[in-house]
């Protein structure tokens, strides 16, 4: 086994990236404040009840369940405090720095890992919204996930049944997640049927379908939203 001075040497720039990563989302992590996204989140996780959550603060808005309900049960225990409720977001930004580099690192090269963890840990764009708890850096973390399997059970020699479990379940809090993060799975899933093979095909659409089976219980929210129309709209959006 390796030591761990030999695993940090060996590890040394992706270690240094993970380190800035953490030190610009975790900047001034105590006087961080909630932009108005967030404060509309917030201002519907005062419900009694789940079916009270979905209802009028998940069928009102233009995103999916995931995050809100998320939210609802981690202020239960932790409160609203803008650095609690952030904290979680923040991590997974963090996360994310490594799982592009694994996927660049997998599928290309070393280098090709960190140039892409190096883009994600300096841009002020992914910096800003791992500090946001929105479902946005969420939605990040979990495509690079779906990613990550979708390269494995379509283009490895060693893909296991895990593989596509985690394929299926990825995909389906994705679409959960956000409409442009669902919009993503589907593609992934959409763009693997160009490349099955006879070995494959069959796990593949079935992991595929039980992606849509996973999603399936929050169609009622969906066509729900999908009557609201934009944000703002007249019935007095809090963007107006």
């Amino acid at each position: 086994t390796m030591s761990s001075k030999n695993i940090i040497k060996s590890n040394f720039l992706i270690l240094f990236l993970l380190l800035v990563a953490s030190a610009l989302r975790l900047y001034h992590l105590f006087d961080l404040q909630y932009t108005y996204d967030e404060l509309s989140a917030v201002d519907r996780l005062r419900f009694d009840s789940f079916g009270e959550l979905i209802t009028k603060g998940v069928m009102i808005d233009a995103h999916p369940a995931l995050v809100q309900v998320w939210m609802y049960y981690y202020s239960l225990l932790f409160g609203t405090t803008e650095w609690l409720m952030k904290l979680p977001f923040i991590v997974v930004g963090i996360a994310s720095v490594y799982l592009i580099y694994d996927i660049g690192k997998r599928w290309f090269n070393e280098t090709t890992g960190l140039l892409a963890a190096t883009i994600l840990t300096c841009a002020q764009y992914f910096v800003f919204y791992s500090v946001t708890a929105r479902p946005y850096v969420s939605g990040l973390f979990l495509c690079l996930f779906v990613l990550k399997y979708w390269l494995e059970i379509l283009f490895s020699d060693s893909a296991k049944l895990k593989h596509y479990i985690w394929f299926a379940v990825f995909a389906a809090l994705a679409a959960l997640n956000h409409h442009f993060s669902m919009m993503f799975a589907a593609l992934c899933g959409l763009l693997g049927l160009f490349f099955l093979t006879k070995h494959n095909f069959k796990k593949y659409l079935l992991v595929c379908v039980a992606a849509v089976i996973l999603y399936s219980p929050h169609f009622p929210v969906l066509l729900a939203q999908l009557k609201i129309g934009g944000i703002g709209a007249a019935n007095g959006g809090w963007l107006n």
